[in-house]
């Protein structure tokens, strides 16, 4: 079995950075594990220049940040595999993944730095039957399909937005050529269209409806249209589309700590942590994880910090 001082579990941008921030103090056996083609994480599908400020004191685009982040980290002779999803982690510290070309292998590490990240659930608030028709899509879904795989999900899209997200793949379909039927606005505690907000979308005339919900949907096979129901004024109305994009719940990946039994946030639903250590001595976390259901409110989610508290544990050890 392989022996690595550090594994980090997730190689999107959180992981990169507390790989780099470890590199950069003093560690060297180092083993990345992302389930994904390439490292990167979400930000390979962010084409938006909001990325890095904190790092490099200059805005990005996720694609180039993730490129100059993943240049550094080549500099080193750390090992990195991608492909390879994450089956348990045992209180020792060995990590049992399953890859194409390892198949199923387990290595050890000194200390392990989770950055697995979060992703979309249905957690039944969306009230209507989302497997009946196709042309319904999740935001992080219709996000990755514009950017990654290059074709639209649909041309005449109705999009529910209950974060900036929603309004960021709403842009980014009206710049695509899209013609949006309508936007409607999930505000809640985490998400107001302030001002801030409304920037995102200003100038691209799409047209926005507060305060309703869609109730239900119709079609025959693919989706056709939805009827909205205005909380305002209690009255229904039915919109056309082509498509339904929705935001949905947003859920820290724990699946493959269950077993360590760390303790978690109830709130957030994400490991607790006191300087990027969670309750068990020598494995920490960052990125989206540690936000947990408010990670996408967060403006930073490097894990330069984390990478840091790892190399100053490991140095403990020795």
């Amino acid at each position: 079995m392989n022996q690595y001082d550090l594994i980090v579990v997730g190689g999107g941008i959180a992981g990169m950075t507390a790989t780099l921030a470890a590199l950069d103090n003093g560690m060297k056996n180092i083993l990345i594990l992302e389930r994904e083609e390439l490292i990167g994480g979400v930000l390979n599908q962010c084409i938006h220049n909001e990325f890095g400020e904190k790092l490099l004191k200059v805005r990005l685009t996720g694609p180039e940040y993730i490129s100059f982040i993943e240049d550094r980290i080549k500099e080193h002779l750390i090992d990195i595999k991608v492909d390879s999803t994450v089956l348990n982690i045992s209180k020792d510290k060995i990590i049992t993944y399953v890859s194409p070309i390892d198949g199923v292998t387990a290595v050890q590490g000194k200390a392990i730095i989770l950055s697995t990240g979060c992703r979309e659930r249905y957690t039944g608030n969306i009230a209507i039957p989302t497997n009946s028709f196709t042309g319904i899509y999740t935001i992080g879904n219709a996000h990755r399909i514009i950017t990654r795989e290059g074709y639209m999900p649909g041309k005449n899209p109705v999009l529910v937005a209950n974060s900036k997200w929603g309004l960021i793949v709403a842009r980014r379909l009206s710049i695509e050529g899209a013609k949006i039927r309508s936007l409607l606005l999930d505000e809640n505690e985490n998400f107001i269209f302030g001002e801030e907000n409304e920037n995102i979308i200003k100038g691209f005339d799409i047209p926005i409806i507060r305060n309703s919900h869609v109730i239900e949907v119709f079609g025959n096979e693919r989706i056709e249209g939805v009827k909205i129901l205005t909380g305002d004024t209690g009255n229904v109305t039915s919109i056309s589309c082509d498509s339904l994009i929705l935001s949905v719940g947003y859920f820290p990946e724990v699946e493959m700590i269950k077993d360590l039994n760390i303790k978690m946030n109830p709130d957030t639903k994400a490991p607790m942590i006191e300087n990027y250590e969670t309750s068990l001595e020598g494995i920490f976390a960052c990125g989206n994880l540690i936000y947990g259901i408010k990670a996408l409110n967060e403006r930073d989610i490097d894990g330069v910090e984390a990478g840091k508290r790892a190399a100053q544990y490991l140095k403990t050890i020795v």
